[in-house]
């Protein structure tokens, strides 16, 4: 049998999670230190074999095949679950425990991996073996001994199913991290470092395909005005207004934001001008029908948006994000509640 030891830096980690949790036992030994002190008192005439495992040493492998039964004569291990690197610490073993029950009782793979934690001595069994000492104990004692089996066998199942609450835990924290890493918490948009994160990548891609990309730039008129007036409280239920009818007004390709305050962005993939400006005016339109109800009152505002769309209004992610800000601005210096696209002409002007 080949040896495959652990990186002493996993074995570390395992050891501080025994360290914390090594009072947890199980209740019911006795069987098995029973069992252990049969096979002391045996081992000369049954000529038992005896297996010792480094400190580090993998003992059983996960979905590996086998029908040996092994109790342990001293020392620890610790059971997981998952690859070495990102395992799941499904629980622990000591002396009188046993290890591989349920592969010797179900004739299934291994459901877990055994690692020993120090020098581990073992008893092993063949399945012929251990029913040979069922047939020769007192009836007692194997009835015992299989329910303590049957026993270890639920045991470990709610060890497994405890473990893979674990994991789902751990996936939902990391998504969860993901996400307010890239959404704006109030609204559910993605935020300033989303954008900044995918727009240099949409351009390298248009530029690439020879396509377009349209950046939209809008801002809620007066914002300022509902939050003094009303309270931020109504300002965010505005703002949340916002994000959700820009969101039903896109395409699915498109990719909202909001930018800070009540400033947003709407990055619009292979969209031409005539489309950029039919979005943005389906936006302004429906944004100035629209009251938000906060307490006994109805809240309703305007917004102003400027677009602007590369390779046409600029050469860069820089040049084309600011002709977007400038048509916006324009469009606020008009009297508000109106979209403007950048001009082709002024992009010219510019780029000269």
């Amino acid at each position: 049998m080949s040896t495959e030891i652990i990186p002493p830096s996993e074995l570390s980690k395992f050891l501080s999670f025994y360290d914390s949790h090594k009072q947890e036992t199980w209740d019911e030994e006795t069987s098995f230190l029973q069992l252990l002190a049969w096979i002391e008192d045996r081992q000369t005439t049954q000529k038992m074999q005896e297996r010792i495992c480094q400190p580090g040493e993998i003992i059983l492998r996960e979905d590996e095949p086998g029908d040996v039964f092994y109790v342990i004569r001293s020392g620890n291990a610790v059971i997981i679950k998952g690859d070495i690197q990102t395992a799941t610490v499904l629980g622990f073993r000591g002396m009188g425990d046993a290890l591989g029950e349920m592969a010797l009782l179900e004739n299934l793979p291994r459901s877990a991996t055994v690692i020993a934690l120090n020098l581990v001595s073992l008893w092993s069994l063949s399945r012929a073996m251990f029913y040979q000492f069922l047939g020769e104990n007192h009836p007692s004692f194997s009835l015992d001994l299989m329910n303590m089996l049957s026993s270890r066998i639920r045991k470990s199942d709610e060890e497994r199913r405890r473990g893979y609450t674990r994991e789902k835990e751990q996936v939902v924290a990391l998504e969860t991290l993901s996400r307010q890493a890239t959404h704006d918490p109030l609204t559910g948009l993605f935020n300033r470092r989303y954008l900044d994160q995918i727009l240099y990548g949409e351009i390298a891609h248009a530029r690439q395909n020879g396509s377009l990309v349209g950046i939209l730039m809008a801002d809620v008129d007066h914002f300022k005005k509902i939050n003094d007036t009303y309270g931020h409280k109504a300002g965010d239920l505005m703002l949340q207004a916002v994000g959700d009818l820009m969101k039903s007004c896109v395409r699915s390709a498109d990719i909202v934001c909001r930018y800070g305050g009540e400033e947003f962005v709407i990055v619009m993939p292979g969209a031409s001008a005539p489309t950029v400006s039919k979005c943005a005016e389906e936006i302004r339109s429906k944004f100035q029908s629209l009251h938000v109800k906060f307490e006994d009152q109805e809240i309703y505002a305007t917004i102003s948006l400027g677009g602007a769309i590369y390779p046409l209004h600029g050469s860069n992610v820089d040049e084309v994000f600011v002709h977007a800000d400038r048509a916006m601005y324009q469009a606020k210096q008009n009297g508000r509640n109106r979209v403007v696209i950048f001009p082709i002409e002024s992009a010219s002007k510019n780029i000269e």
